[in-house]
């Protein structure tokens, strides 16, 4: 009898993991308007579609960028204007840190980017996971860009 009960329990919870993998639903891509609901699910309340595949999202005073790309893969962009930094100083960021890459843009103002590819599937909490490690690089790339600031 123990054996039986054994068994069925195991039974239940093979279907019960099963069912709870099939809650996450893995996605190729995500249109603009299901970005924006994903990011105010999470309680972000200022997010805004600029054109199609740009959306804005503030917090605490600050713009970032999400890029939904036609191939489904998504970008957040960060840039910082006013600040004086060298390229070499730059580098000393992408040297010493993952997830985000540094550069100067057109304007020579630092900026700050970070990829999330579609072609692993992308899924609701991975897309907010990605926004918030970003946060939490752009934070310290803040304070490397002040620190290092030549203005």
């Amino acid at each position: 009898m123990k054996i039986r009960i054994y068994a069925l329990v195991a039974v239940m919870s093979l279907i019960a993991s099963s069912f709870a993998f099939a809650e996450t639903k893995l996605s190729d891509r995500y249109s603009d308007a299901s970005l924006i609901r994903i990011m105010k699910d999470d309680g972000y309340s200022s997010v805004k579609l600029v054109k199609a595949g740009k959306i804005r999202i503030k917090v605490d005073g600050r713009s970032y960028l999400l890029f939904n790309t036609s191939s489904g893969d998504l970008q957040l962009y960060y840039g910082i204007g006013g600040a004086v930094i060298s390229y070499k100083t730059i580098n000393e960021w992408n040297r010493d840190k993952r997830f985000s890459r540094a550069y100067l843009d057109s304007d020579i103002d630092p900026v700050l980017e970070a990829d999330l590819l579609a072609n692993g599937g992308l899924t609701d909490e991975n897309v907010t996971s990605f926004f918030s490690v970003f946060k939490s690089s752009v934070r310290a790339f803040r304070d490397f860009v002040k620190k290092n600031n030549e203005g």
